[in-house]
């Protein structure tokens, strides 16, 4: 083993030969901790330089006092030491040890070469180990031996390493750092304090004489260059000089380098040492303690406290200025300590005189009394001072006659504590739950609130985790960022269910704070409130928001949001022609509907709204979607079926409605129409999907109601041929390339025009002449219908004018008036313009259609007679063909009605038709109204008509509508020559 321990020696040295040697210990010895420490000059501490667990390295440095330590006796015999007794309680640093069950000590010393005991391997078992010095004995005296010089060497760096530490740190107390100055190579070296003075960076800041002075304050710069430079250039050896330097963030620092001047044979300079010390706090400290002397004068009178003086004996009352700017007091104002005690609060004056009667009868030798100066009426805005004082003896007579005391102003304080009952009294009877845990979370107050909501008193809780509250509501994920959320925040709020008392679980909104002091956690508070009446009120609010209050069926708002979830839903699931990746949308109106609450009013209206939602229940599938739309409007999403699924729905639906309906005892007669689309057929979104279908629904509208209507392919391409005839239509009016002709009405008595019809004309340049019958509906479709309307109506007007000023003054033009217009566009216009011409307004009749006019109600008559009352006539077009052609003749009052041209096509041989024309041109003479015979295009039709006495006729037979060139030839043709032949 000798040997082993000498072959170590000549290979390794230093750091990697002391853990060498550990392990060959533990190799021999089989130590449980093993490590090596050096000796300190005196032998009073020993520092670790090694140590090892089970000839595993650790890093632990620790020092330990070798005076009745293990070691000692080791030192004293000077020999390997071995102790066997309660190791960890006695081992000097045992904090290190306590997890392990070590039992067992042994110390082999370390010698020096001159003999002397300079360190310790220390070795500790946890089994029982028996050392023999016989068989160990030479193995150690060899180990310590050959240990020696390397534990003295590796001892002296780690002092050394110390020693340049605690150099360190004196320089960063004493703020001041060594430099030196290589003139010859320029280069330059700076301690560590100088760098943290100018506050750069060893790394990446190498100091030079350029770097170094652009840290010097520009108005310091100049005389500390040239002050060094004259000291180079003299004979000098050393050299002072305070100057500021400028940091990174324009802050000023002010520093004093002191320097000597290293010379060669020549005197010329080599070499410059010196110190930079940073005097920034001392110049301050200077300037404080010069401004402070100048007021040492008048420290006195700055106190916070006022002081004050009263001689028993004599009477006088001594203060300072203080005193009275405390009171608020004018000292001019007491001449007498009368005048002081009934300044004072009338309900504190006996306690202060108490006081001061005690004081003087020697009953007290102080005083410390409180008390508030009377402020008049208002105690509300009181000021609370405190009076002390001791008797003191006399300087001159050495008697106690006087009394020293201080005046503070305890406004604040007192304040402060009437806060504190406050915030008590509101801690106590706040309807705010609160509870106050400490650092450890158990419970330590709760107010009468928490006792009230959980049903726990204040001692079934006390010292208690609030868990006992738990509810099993939340799971560990909930606390455990709970928990995350107080830690790294300080807070958390949200809500969360608790256990009541009696077992009832309640939702309760809770903030929870933690309470620091230096970083220490010390408490945490919540603040919490029962939400259960709110979560019911919460959950009606929602319904109330989500379903409409008539039928109980989803809303509108609710119903798109879960289309377009659904929508999403598909959209997100790839395309495997499953039942899922389809659904359909029905959107269904009722035909007609404003009749009955017309007739029967709106309570009845709802009941039928709530019947068809009822039959919407319970005819389409389980998991569709109903929805009242608004008003009178219904939709339905179909999960998960096609187009073929949803149109057997709605046409059991048409069915099952169109059977009579019993409401309030009365059977009713419904019908509904409904449009249809699907996905992906008809769109892929859910705004196309609900748009699509509304415009089916409208399609089967105009196709005659009852019915359903499938929005395909087909109908797209019409919906879109539509939609570019819209735009158009929108731009040829806005160019004015809407044309106006005139068919003329002739007196079939007299031959003459006495009316035009003005007729609205569009010639594309793509689709040529688009008949009437086709943009109109168009225009009132898409709410083109006022701008068109007004385009014809100031066209007419201007055309009007030129036929009156070419001397037919006679002429009257009738002009189309769409119902849509009425009601989407301000007819002021029209008086407007009748007046720019200079028109008189019996020149003009407003032509309207009998079947739309009565749709729209009062609205429209209403219109009619401010119409009427101008003067403008009011013409009755395809009359016959409504539904009610009395009752609009009654309600609207017209001064002509045109017979449709149906009628007038079928005269010749249709006896039906005989009679109704003749019908209404008797019942038009006896209400005094004229008429008019449209589309009459033969001999024999004339002659039917003028048998009846119907003489106004308009059609092919005299003129198809012709422009206004062509109409003022007409009135040129037949009017002037009835004139001649009248002459």
């Amino acid at each position: 083993m000798v040997t082993t321990l000498k072959a170590l020696k000549r290979n390794s040295y230093g750091s990697e030969f002391i853990q060498e040697a550990l392990h060959t210990v533990y190799e021999t010895l089989q130590p449980a901790h093993c490590y090596i420490a050096y000796f300190d000059k005196n032998q009073h501490k020993a520092t670790s330089l090694a140590y090892s667990i089970e000839d595993h390295f650790s890093n632990p440095v620790f020092t330990y006092l070798i005076n009745n330590s293990l070691c000692e006796k080791m030192i004293s015999s000077g020999k390997p030491y071995f102790f066997s007794n309660n190791i960890p309680h006695t081992y000097p640093f045992n904090q290190i040890i306590t997890p392990y069950l070590l039992q067992h000590y042994l110390g082999i010393p370390i010698f020096s070469r001159r003999g002397e005991i300079v360190g310790v391997i220390g070795c500790l078992f946890e089994h029982p180990y028996f050392f023999s010095e016989e068989q160990h004995g030479e193995w150690c005296q060899v180990l310590g031996d050959i240990l020696g010089s390397d534990v003295q060497y590796l001892a002296l760096l780690s002092e050394q390493k110390k020693l340049l530490c605690e150099m360190e740190e004196c320089q960063q107390e004493a703020q001041f750092g060594n430099f030196h100055v290589d003139i010859v190579t320029g280069s330059a070296y700076w301690s560590k304090e100088i760098y943290r003075i100018f506050q750069c960076e060893a790394e990446s800041f190498t100091p030079n004489e350029t770097t170094t002075n652009q840290y010097i304050h520009p108005d310091d710069r100049t005389r500390v260059i040239e002050l060094r430079r004259d000291m180079l250039d003299s004979n000098s050896m050393s050299y002072n000089v305070i100057y500021r330097i400028v940091l990174a963030e324009g802050k000023n620092k002010y520093l004093r380098e002191h320097c000597h001047i290293l010379r060669d044979i020549n005197g010329i300079a080599t070499l410059v040492k010196g110190i930079v010390q940073d005097i920034t706090e001392f110049y301050y400290l200077s300037n404080k303690l010069d401004q402070a002397s100048d007021k040492l004068s008048v420290t006195y009178n700055a106190v916070t406290e006022g002081i004050w003086e009263y001689n028993l004996e004599t009477k006088i009352l001594l203060t300072s200025p203080k005193f009275w700017d405390i009171l608020g007091i004018n000292e001019t104002n007491v001449n007498s300590v009368y005048d002081w005690i009934i300044m004072i609060h009338k309900n504190d004056r006996s306690a202060v005189i108490k006081c001061f009667s005690n004081l003087r009868n020697g009953d007290v030798t102080s005083i410390d009394v409180e008390f508030r100066l009377q402020s008049g009426s208002n105690d509300k805005i009181c000021r609370w001072f405190n009076c002390k004082g001791n008797i003191i003896e006399s300087s001159s007579s050495h008697h106690y006659n006087r009394v020293v005391g201080i005046l503070i102003d305890i406004t604040d304080t007192v304040m402060a504590e009437q806060q504190l009952t406050l915030a008590k009294t509101v801690y106590d009877n706040t309807s705010e739950c609160i509870v106050i845990t400490d650092k450890d979370n158990n419970i330590i107050s709760v107010n009468k609130a928490f006792e009230k909501v959980t049903g726990y008193c204040h001692d079934d809780v006390i010292g208690k985790n609030p868990r006992i509250l738990a509810s099993g509501y939340h799971d560990l994920a909930f606390y455990q960022k709970m928990w995350r959320s107080l830690e790294t925040q300080g807070t958390w709020q949200g809500q969360l269910h608790n256990r009541r008392s009696d077992g009832v679980i309640y939702p309760e909104e809770m903030t929870i704070n933690k309470i620091e002091d230096d970083h220490n956690v010390i408490n945490y508070v919540g603040v919490f409130h029962d939400i259960s009446s709110r979560k019911k009120t919460e959950k009606k609010l929602k319904l109330l928001a989500n379903n409409d209050t008539l039928t109980g069926l989803m809303n509108r708002r609710r119903f798109i949001e879960k289309v377009e979830k659904y929508i999403d839903q598909i959209n997100d699931v790839s395309a495997d022609n499953s039942p899922a990746s389809v659904c359909s949308l029905l959107f269904i109106d009722l035909d007609d509907f404003k009749i009955f609450n017309d007739l029967y009013g709106h309570d009845f209206g709802d009941k039928v709204l709530q019947k068809v939602a009822t039959i919407l229940r319970e005819t389409v599938c389980e998991h569709s979607v109903i929805c009242r739309y608004g008003g009178d409007e219904y939709a339905v999403l179909i999960k998960e079926q096609d187009i073929n699924y949803a149109q057997g729905i709605a046409n059991q639906l048409v069915n099952i409605i169109s059977q009579p309906i019993k409401c309030n005892d009365i059977d009713i007669n419904l019908t509904i129409s409904i449009g249809i689309s699907s996905y992906p057929e008809s769109g892929t979104t859910h705004q196309a999907l609900l748009k699509n279908a509304d415009y089916a629904m409208y399609e089967q509208k105009w196709l005659g109601r009852n019915g359903v209507c499938v929005y395909d392919q087909q109908l797209q391409h019409e919906y879109i041929s539509k939609l570019k005839l819209r735009d158009k239509l929108k731009s040829a009016i806005n160019t004015k390339k809407i044309k106006v002709y005139y068919q003329p009405i002739v007196d079939n008595k007299t031959g003459r025009v006495c009316k035009f019809e003005a007729l609205a004309r569009w010639y594309d340049d793509q689709e040529g002449f688009i008949c009437p019958g086709i943009f109109i509906p168009i225009a009132e479709r898409y709410g083109l219908i006022g701008m068109l309307g007004q385009l014809v109506f100031e066209k007419a007007c201007a055309d009007l004018d030129r036929i009156h000023r070419s001397g037919f003054t006679d002429v009257v033009f009738s002009i189309n008036h769409s119902v849509k217009e009425f009601s989407q566009h301000n007819q002021e216009y029209i008086f407007e313009t009748i007046n720019n011409y200079n028109l008189p307004y019996s020149a003009i009749m407003i032509e309207i259609t009998e079947s739309t006019a009565l749709d729209d109600g009062k609205n429209i008559i209403d219109i009619l007679s401010a119409f009427r009352s101008r003067g403008i006539a009011i013409s009755l077009d395809d009359f016959g063909t409504g539904y009610s052609s009395l009752a609009a003749i009654i309600d609207i009052k017209p001064d002509l009605i045109k017979i449709d041209r149906s009628f007038v096509v079928d005269i010749e041989h249709s006896k039906e038709s005989q009679m109704l024309v003749s019908l209404v041109i008797d019942l038009s003479r006896k209400l005094k109204i004229e008429v008019v015979a449209e589309g009459v295009e033969t001999q024999a039709q004339l002659d039917i008509l003028s048998e009846m006495s119907c003489y106004y006729i308009q059609g092919f037979y005299y003129s198809p509508a012709v422009t206004i060139d062509d109409a003022i030839t007409i009135l040129k043709e037949r009017n002037q020559n009835m004139v001649l032949d009248v002459q």
